[in-house]
């Protein structure tokens, strides 16, 4: 299997925000986030699906995403934190956390209409709040 762009920014070939990592996972900023602070939790080891990946593993990436939904609404007061698994975007597992006010589908159309790719240096402003 050819390395996934999050294997490339794991391995440290791209440079990408990164707020968390361990032996496991790594809780990285999304280059195109719905909300301020929208990352995404990736297990180190490349797996194509999120149900793919042993029970464990699997555990444990949960445990990182509640840790960081947790952080997302200590640091910007969202209603709502969740979680998107959708598996189109890299054949990378991984699980979207993103903080909400409205629902999801209003976020996403408002993302529509006025969402750009962030700058690095948007992602490293969003990245340190959640890193603190």
């Amino acid at each position: 299997m050819t390395d996934s762009i999050f294997t490339k920014i794991i391995n440290g070939e791209i440079h990408q925000e990164i707020i968390f990592e361990d032996d496991q996972c790594v809780v990285m900023m999304t280059h195109d986030p719905l909300t301020p602070g929208h990352c995404m939790v990736i297990p180190r080891q490349q797996v194509d699906h999120l149900w793919d990946v042993d029970d464990a593993l699997y555990q444990h990436l949960m445990t990182v995403t509640k840790q960081m939904a947790r952080k997302m609404k200590q640091v910007y007061g969202y209603t709502r934190v969740g979680s998107i698994v959708e598996g189109f975007g890299v054949p990378h597992a991984h699980i979207h956390v993103v903080g909400l006010d409205q629902g999801l589908e209003p976020t996403i159309q408002h993302h529509a209409a006025h969402g750009s790719i962030a700058s690095p240096e948007q992602l490293k402003i969003e990245a340190d709040k959640l890193r603190a």
